[in-house]
């Protein structure tokens, strides 16, 4: 009777044993889970959203503005549009001074955990100053014109997949696909007219786009290196060709066709999230441009001058206002002859 009554007792002493380790394990499971499945601090998901894929079930409306200046010295160029400057279709000038601002908005949503869809719609106004010697056929006095123009920009859609998700070992890993439509004022065949200075010539009107369809494709990645975050991406952008009625600024029309040199793309840099809400970045992109061509009567010609090397520096910081509100400013700094020599960008994303 004692036998069996000592055998009951441990049955159930085990049994409860069991039911807490059991319990146990299901609490450590459940709290790994809800690590595992924590929401990043604002300020990580604002370096998310801005330098990689944030992958958000939520809409991100994003209005922004950026500006840029350049300018040129010394030009004697025909026919070919300066991509970050003006329409130079036989202009012969001393001087050009250009400022660009674009007022955009970025929207994008999260469709699934791994896949991101983006659209992006900018207005641009852009101011161009030409100044050259000869004024009045005199060696020392120079004349100054300038032109500006507003306009839509070239809208362009996005589409974001992750490859792998990041884990102890291994960046996140999205690829890009991207479509940018020419929606924009194209630059072929824009009139030019000569100032009071038989030396300068200018065009009427400026250019708010590229005129031609383009596609753009790549990866980026990146890594949580707790506190900073590094990223990095590579990409490339085909452009089209297009035919135009007229692409020369000589009277009469000169219809054509353009190939845009094709771009490739590099990037690198690093975040560090100070704190909850404040984060600072720093980093590199360049592009290289490739030689565009033109086709005449059926002659092919390159556009001599047309290849080009942007290297800008950029250095950026986020804040968030609250849980759908950030400020996003970035300072970029041209480091190459091809490049603006600043930029200054203002976004500010929130979540709906």
């Amino acid at each position: 009777m004692r036998d069996t009554a000592s055998l009951f007792y441990v049955s159930i002493v085990a049994a409860s044993l069991g039911a807490a380790s059991t319990a146990h394990a299901q609490m450590a499971d459940d709290e790994e889970e809800v690590v595992r499945e924590a929401r990043p601090s604002k300020s990580v998901e604002n370096v998310l959203r801005e330098e990689h894929t944030l992958f958000s079930d939520r809409l991100t409306i994003e209005p922004g503005i950026n500006y840029s200046y350049s300018d040129r010295s010394q030009l004697a160029l025909r026919g070919f549009l300066a991509l970050d400057a003006i329409f130079l279709g036989e202009i012969s000038v001393d001087a050009v001074e250009s400022h660009i601002t674009t007022f955009d908005l970025n929207t994008r949503y999260g469709l699934t955990d791994r896949l991101e869809l983006g659209v992006n719609l900018p207005f641009v106004y852009r101011t161009s100053t030409y100044q050259s010697i000869g004024d009045d056929f005199s060696t020392e006095k120079n004349s100054e014109t300038s032109v500006d123009e507003a306009d839509l920009g070239d809208i362009s859609l996005s589409l974001s997949y992750r490859l792998f998700q990041e884990t102890e070992t291994r960046p996140d890993l999205v690829w890009n696909l991207g479509v940018r439509a020419p929606t924009g004022t194209d630059p072929y065949g824009l009139d030019v007219r000569q100032d009071s200075n038989t030396n300068l010539n200018v065009p009427t009107e400026l250019p708010t786009g590229n005129g031609v369809w383009g596609v753009n494709t790549g990866v980026s990645l990146l890594k949580t290196l707790d506190p900073a975050i590094v990223f990095a991406n590579l990409g490339y952008t085909y452009n089209f060709e297009e035919s135009f009625d007229d692409i020369s600024a000589s009277e009469g029309n000169q219809p054509g066709d353009v190939k845009l040199g094709d771009t490739i793309r590099a990037g690198f840099g690093t975040a560090f999230a100070l704190n909850e809400n404040f984060s600072l970045s720093l980093s590199y992109s360049h592009e290289y441009i490739q030689q565009s061509e033109t086709t005449q009567g059926g002659a092919t010609s390159k556009v001599v001058g047309s290849d080009a090397n942007v290297g800008v520096l950029n250095l950026g910081g986020t804040y968030a206002l609250d849980d759908s509100t950030s400020i996003v400013t970035s300072l970029g700094v041209g480091l190459t002859d091809d490049a603006s020599d600043v930029s200054l960008t203002f976004r500010m994303p929130f979540q709906m």
